[in-house]
């Protein structure tokens, strides 16, 4: 049998929070934050709190990419019911390769350099194909020597952050006028103009705010746009591409291919 602890006569029949004060005289901080992380056990750490956050999704990978902890929002986007079946999945056998392989070069950035990657602006594809712009942070998961083990991170609604900005921002004019004009010619300098600032305050204003080049994400809208006319209409892909804005076919083409992993033709059989 062990040993019995005696505290002082003084401490007894002491309150809690007078116990409390006791052992604090003699951990120090970091100890007392190792004991008590220590007491809880990995299935009800703190990750369980993004399970109640709206519109944040929450993931964790080992170093070979498989996913080991996610929040329910997460699992919902994959179509996942059951978290048990979601572990060890990869993002090759939940997305275009293309996509799985970009997300795959972050991670093993961040398992390399040890350094985070934040506010990146990604795409995520529905399993009905509908594609949505999110942002996303990744951040090294450490074990207790201090290596890279893996990574987490988190992802926001990209359209959600662009909610927040304020209706008198300097470039609110500006991203008023791509909303209704992304289909044609919008040149950089006539919306620096609309907001009555240079094109370099211009281009730094809208990144700083939205994350992306005023040009990336033009063509990011008309992206999306296109998901929505290869699903549900009979345009042939050329008058998709002009309608849209693009040079040609074959700029389309590319700048589809780039964001989505897939040619437009591959999407239009695959999500129609």
């Amino acid at each position: 049998m062990g040993a019995i602890p005696v505290f002082p006569n003084r401490i007894a029949g002491i309150g809690y929070g007078s116990l409390a004060i006791f052992f604090r005289f003699f951990m120090n901080g970091p100890e007392l934050r190792n004991a008590f992380l220590a007491a809880i056990p990995p299935e009800r750490s703190f990750h369980l709190l993004f399970n109640h956050l709206p519109g944040v999704l929450f993931f964790a990978k080992d170093r070979e990419g498989r996913l080991l902890a996610a929040n329910r929002a997460l699992l919902d986007l994959y179509g996942y019911r059951h978290e048990e079946d979601f572990w060890g999945v990869t993002d090759f056998e939940l997305l275009p390769r293309s996509l799985a392989e970009k997300f795959r070069e972050d991670d093993l950035r961040v398992v390399r350099t040890g350094v985070p990657m934040l506010e990146i602006v990604e795409l995520f594809l529905s399993r009905q194909g509908i594609p949505a712009w999110f942002l996303t942070n990744k951040l090294p998961v450490r074990n207790r020597d201090g290596e890279v083990i893996g990574v987490m991170g988190t992802i926001q609604d990209y359209e959600k952050q662009r909610e927040l900005l304020p209706a008198d921002s300097d470039i609110s004019p500006a991203l008023a006028h791509i909303r209704s004009n992304f289909h044609r010619e919008v040149p950089i300098p006539d919306l620096a103009k609309k907001c009555g600032l240079s094109v370099r305050q211009f281009e730094r204003k809208f990144k700083e705010h939205l994350k992306t080049p005023p040009q990336q994400y033009l063509i990011k809208m008309r992206v999306h746009a296109a998901c929505d006319e290869l699903r549900r209409s009979k345009k042939s892909i050329a008058d998709i591409a002009t309608d849209l804005g693009f040079y040609d076919q074959a700029a389309f083409s590319r700048q589809f291919r780039k964001h989505m992993g897939m040619t437009p033709l591959y999407y239009r059989k695959e999500y129609r």
